[in-house]
């Protein structure tokens, strides 16, 4: 988690800097801001969310100092030990007592929407008219 320190227009990073979080072997890398080298970063073993690509460099205005602190991403405190989970509709964070609890109603919320697509393909409908 890259907090923006005020600063989300700005770049956190690019190819060069997140290769350290490629040799940390980090699962992924989500910037409260913009990153830089797309690219690149594609070619990397970890999923990136971010606000968008930057082309400038921005350590003249964020620059990471801190790990395993507490940090405000977009108005949310994580904390160490928090879940993240995210997709290209967005992304939440999960307190880490909070996590069985969250899979379990996703979970439920998945079988119910898989239940009522299945009704939704039995209907009967009559044949659409001409428009």
């Amino acid at each position: 988690m890259l907090s923006s320190g005020g600063h989300p227009e700005a770049s956190h990073g690019g190819g060069t800097k997140l290769l350290r979080a490629v040799r940390h072997g980090l699962a992924g890398v989500m910037a409260d801001g913009r990153l830089r080298d797309f690219g690149q970063l594609r070619g990397y073993p970890f999923s990136t969310w971010c606000r968008g690509e930057a082309t400038r460099w921005g350590g003249d205005t964020v620059m990471p100092f801190a790990a395993d602190v507490a940090v405000e991403f977009a108005g949310v405190c994580v904390t160490p030990g928090d879940y993240a989970f995210a997709d290209p509709s967005g992304a939440v964070i999960i307190p880490a007592g909070s996590l069985t609890g969250v899979v379990d109603a996703a979970r439920q919320i998945e079988t119910e929407e898989a239940r009522a697509g299945e009704r939704i393909s039995a209907e009967d409908l009559p044949p659409l008219g001409r428009l």
